[in-house]
């Protein structure tokens, strides 16, 4: 029997999003956004604080600007290593450049935060797969999370 297609490791991880508690659903946020931190390189200490952290301390507001503007800076060095729009480009591309990995990390942790938890969860694992995070590392950290 072969392997499922991402389209079926999809909608199990959905299942699996949607039937967990808001609790759970948080705290894989936060892990696939570690993931999406180790995978890309990301070293901006306060992005890793709070990945880490998830909301044991909630960020600042100024924190939180500090994440979007890097967030804007590293889509900005994405594009200028791509020479035009990252959304012109296929994902395969991206994954072959840092700053476009590290700017989706850094959007995983921002997505991390949304309010909703299964928004954010989505969200994260979404940011997760675009920064280079391969499906078996993200399914196993649904395992263990949810």
């Amino acid at each position: 029997m072969s392997a499922p297609d991402d389209g079926s490791h999809a909608r199990t991880l959905e299942s699996r999003i949607s039937d967990a508690t808001p609790g759970d659903a948080r705290r894989y946020a936060f892990g696939v956004a570690r993931l999406a931190c180790s995978i890309s390189g990301l070293r901006d200490a306060l992005a890793l604080e709070v990945a880490l952290g998830g909301l044991e301390r909630y960020p600042e507001i100024d924190e939180l600007v500090q994440l979007w503007t890097l967030e804007r800076r590293l889509d900005a060095a994405c594009a200028a290593q791509l020479g035009g729009d990252p959304i012109d480009h296929p994902p395969e591309e991206l994954l072959l450049h840092p700053a476009c990995q590290e700017a989706r990390a850094v959007s995983a942790v921002i997505a991390a935060l949304l309010p909703d938890a299964f928004v954010a969860a989505r969200g994260a694992t979404r940011e997760a797969r675009a920064a280079g995070c391969r499906q078996a590392d993200i399914d196993s950290t649904a395992s263990e999370l949810l």
